[in-house]
């Protein structure tokens, strides 16, 4: 009888918001940054490490993920990050956005 095993994509396309196991080790935070636009927004996560997944729109990166929403002031951005990761990228984000908005 052949033993079970789990199955991978060749192509390494698997879809991220399916992996098993992953949701409980990662935390969802949202961070409103009034002044500033997505794509502000956008050039600050790349330079924490993201990736553009939609322009203007979201963000992956090894450990998280990050959803902009533009709003009347500004943008609201929602995370979802490794637990171990949420408290230093949120910081990180936040002083970052607040130069780049010219605070």
């Amino acid at each position: 009888m052949p033993i079970s095993t789990p199955s991978f994509d060749p192509n390494n396309e698997r879809d991220p918001h399916q992996s098993p196991g992953s949701a409980e080790l990662f935390e969802q935070e949202s961070l409103e940054v009034a002044g500033l636009t997505p794509a502000q927004a956008e050039l600050v996560l790349k330079r924490l490490g993201g990736a553009v997944v939609e322009k203007h729109q979201s963000l992956e990166a090894i450990g998280w993920k990050a959803r902009i929403e533009a709003t009347d002031r500004g943008v609201t951005v929602h995370f979802d990050a490794h637990d171990e990761l949420l408290d230093d990228l949120l910081r990180r984000f936040e002083e970052a956005a607040l130069r780049e908005a010219g605070r």
